[in-house]
């Protein structure tokens, strides 16, 4: 790891941003802790869809396991997790072995509708739909919604977004809690808003043969689309929908959260096969405009906090609106239920915090009084209403990186990652993003961090170096400098290097980035940013709080946008579809409550970085869309820049333009939207 050449108090921080787990990722780059049981890691992997790891996991399970029953179970469980991640070789090789006689009913079902996944993986949609019927009305649930799941994602491929929407519906009918109801709903909803930009409406001759709630949900998207005089006439044609579509499931959190329409009805909870979803009840809202931020302000992690702290108030003091001055609590002597009850007792309406991942996951299981906005994004939060979830991800990083790519012009990729689950994380975050816009991944290898020779990992990856036309790195500093030089020497200097701003100290040290001359990376525009309010900002923040503004930049940057949001939260409220433009990228509200970056683009020349792009609110918009598809990808954002390098890191195609690093413009990017009131 490079230390900061800021002092010790800096070199001070950079280690305690490492030890805590999940928090500030951006600042550290290191992986989050993972549980030490690789079962139950296994388990947390496979739940959030990183199914390559779950099946490492698993599989180390079996290996340590004492009993043969629970070393074949885990086995049996690492083929149903690469089944479900598409790899069929893999789940061909684990599920061998197995005898479905010996299996128990559910399992005896989980291993079949393993073997059609296999079957099916490389048919057309149509071939695969024919394969793969619908579950019958004995099947249990966990694996008759994965299968109305698989069915809607080929009825997408296939282009029949009706159908898609029709399967999704049915999904719901078997979904046993009420998080997963609710991203079903919001997937639901965001796929019949794509249907609407189609023509396809509720009266459309597509629709005339679906059921009643698609029907209903198209008639929503259509109001969704709708340009209406004011909020009044907006509001009365949800009320006709809700009287022409009564007991629908977007009344369960849709027209909450997607609307901010207090008029939602509940809707009948339902058991596992029949019709309707369970209520989720409305998000709560600010009783009062008091934000209080909750922050570890004493031991180990009290550096990163008081940058986040100072960066939090810094920004109020810029833009008030009125509100009074934020209460600051101290998670390290304060555990959760005592801190909402101290929130309560203050009248606090939004509740920012808390940092580290514990904590943000103990608060997301309790019933909250107010809105919250946690500073970490663990993988296992519940999803409630009016709890939302923003921290420096680096799966974020990761997709922008991607998308910067493929505007760029390239899109076959080989790719190198950390060893561990943080680099399987960065790692499917960019196949997914790459392969959304039509992209591939090629090849990939890890590599040990506290190495300094990674020649192995690279000599291994670059036998696919004939069939790509950029390298994505995830690392550090230091092991970015050493893995650019080490390429070099394996003659693949011609090969675009795209990495994260992990690869960035923040710090401009063109001495020892030297080494990283042509290298792509994405950052926020705190960082890339130039002239007009954002220069200035920088300037007076630094005057304001010397240290932290400056070795801290990241951090101090994230405290700003906590600001912005819990701003944001009490003036209008968080909606997803509704972009805002921050400090540490522009901001995006998704369906599930996680606040999704987006970063903007530079390149190192004579070892400094150069500003090629800040983020922007079509950037975002354009990149949700992406998301929300089944592996389709939307056209590139024309307005983005094409590659731009100098020397021979150039891509293959000689015609493509390649404009000269430039500076932003004063007020471009997130300059100036939060100063201003957003």
């Amino acid at each position: 790891m490079t230390v900061f050449k800021a002092g010790l108090r800096a070199a001070a921080m950079m280690a305690a941003a490492v030890a805590m787990a999940g928090c500030a990722s951006q600042m550290a780059g290191g992986p989050s802790s993972q549980p030490t049981n690789p079962a139950d890691a296994a388990a947390q992997a496979a739940a959030t869809g990183h199914y390559k790891t779950a099946v490492r996991e698993y599989m180390r399970a079996s290996t340590q396991a004492s009993q043969s029953d629970a070393r074949r179970q885990y086995r049996f469980e690492a083929g149903l997790a690469a089944a479900q991640g598409g790899d069929a070789q893999t789940a061909r090789q684990l599920l061998g072995g197995i005898d479905p006689g010996s299996l128990d009913h559910a399992d005896q079902a989980r291993y079949n509708l393993a073997q059609r996944e296999i079957s099916i993986a490389n048919l057309s949609p149509d071939q695969a739909l024919a394969r793969l019927p619908r579950p019958a009305r004995n099947t249990p649930p966990a694996v008759a919604q994965r299968v109305w799941e698989k069915r809607a994602e080929l009825h997408f491929a296939n282009n029949d977004p009706v159908q898609g929407i029709e399967a999704l519906v049915q999904r719901d009918v078997w979904l046993m809690n009420d998080r997963a109801m609710r991203a079903n709903d919001n997937r639901i909803y965001d796929k019949s808003l794509d249907a609407i930009g189609l023509g396809i409406g509720p009266n459309s001759r597509v629709a005339a043969d679906a059921g009643k709630t698609t029907r209903g949900w198209l008639a929503l998207a259509a109001i969704g689309q709708r340009q209406f005089a004011d909020r009044a006439a907006r509001n009365k044609a949800l009320s006709n929908w809700q009287s022409q579509y009564p007991g629908h499931p977007a009344n369960r959190s849709v027209l909450t959260e997607r609307f901010n329409y207090a008029g939602a009805t509940q809707v009948a909870q339902h058991q596992p096969g029949a019709m309707n979803g369970g209520a989720m009840g409305q998000a709560p809202r600010p009783t009062s405009d008091q934000v209080a931020i909750a922050l570890p302000m004493t031991g180990q992690f009290q550096n990163a906090a008081q940058a986040i702290r100072d960066g939090f108030m810094f920004a109020y003091q810029n833009n008030p609106s009125g509100m009074p001055q934020p209460l600051v609590y101290d998670t390290n002597t304060t555990p959760p239920q005592a801190l909402v009850s101290r929130a309560q007792s203050d009248n606090v309406g939004i509740l920012v915090g808390p940092l580290d991942k514990s904590k943000v996951t103990a608060m997301s299981n309790l019933s909250l009084p107010m809105p919250e906005i946690a500073l970490n994004t663990p993988d296992d939060a519940s999803q409630q209403p009016g709890f939302y979830q923003f921290g420096l991800a680096p799966e974020d990083e990761a997709k922008s990186a991607a998308a910067h790519a493929e505007q760029a012009g390239y899109s076959r990729a080989i790719a190198l990652v950390p060893s561990g689950d943080w680099g399987d994380r960065v790692l499917d975050a960019f196949r997914s993003a790459l392969t959304a816009r039509g992209g591939q991944l090629i090849g990939y290898q890890t590599y040990d961090g506290n190495s300094h020779d990674h020649s192995q990992a690279i000599q291994a990856v670059l036998q696919n170096q004939s069939n790509a036309n950029f390298i994505f790195v995830a690392a550090q500093p230091l092991q970015a400098r050493l893995i650019r030089s080490q390429l070099k020497y394996y003659h693949a200097a011609d090969l675009p290097m795209i990495t994260t701003s992990h690869a960035f100290s923040g710090t401009v040290n063109p001495g020892e980035d030297i080494d990283l001359n042509d290298v792509h990376f994405v950052d926020m525009p705190w960082l890339l940013g130039h002239g007009g309010t954002i220069t200035r900002l920088r300037s007076e923040a630094a005057d304001a709080y010397g240290d932290e503004a400056k070795s801290y930049s990241r951090l101090f940057a994230m405290g700003m946008d906590a600001w912005l949001l819990a701003h944001r939260l009490d003036q209008g409220g968080l909606s997803s579809g509704q972009p805002i433009e921050g400090m540490t990228g522009v901001l995006s509200v998704q369906p599930d409550g996680h606040i999704k970056r987006y970063l903007g683009w530079a390149v190192f020349h004579g070892g400094r970085p150069q500003t090629l792009s800040l983020p922007s609110i079509n950037d975002a918009k354009v990149g949700d869309n992406y998301s929300q598809q089944s592996g389709h990808a939307l056209p590139a954002n024309t307005n983005a820049p094409m590659n731009s390098t100098s020397g021979s890191n150039t891509a293959p195609n000689s015609n493509q333009p390649k404009p000269r690093p430039q500076t932003a413009p004063a007020g471009s990017g997130s300059s100036s939207s939060w100063s201003s009131g957003g």
